[in-house]
């Protein structure tokens, strides 16, 4: 597993107006995104690798079964 910082890779600051009792909190989209690409390509190499698997898989049953 990756340990990483999520509130500072994604530059996260909060705000706290003490006079009109307003928050604001903020993000880096730029950030957001490169994460979500990120997130997309594991996600396509995990299926790439269960489809390698499964046809493995296959191809050992049929020997056994010959």
């Amino acid at each position: 597993m990756i340990n990483r910082n999520l509130k500072q890779q994604l530059q996260y600051s909060y705000y706290e107006d003490m006079e009109d009792g307003r928050t604001t909190e903020t993000i880096d989209y730029e950030s957001l995104i490169t994460i979500i690409q990120e997130l997309y390509e594991r996600i396509e190499k995990l299926e790439a690798w269960k489809e390698r698997a499964q046809s493995s898989a296959k191809s050992v049953r049929n020997k056994i079964d010959l």
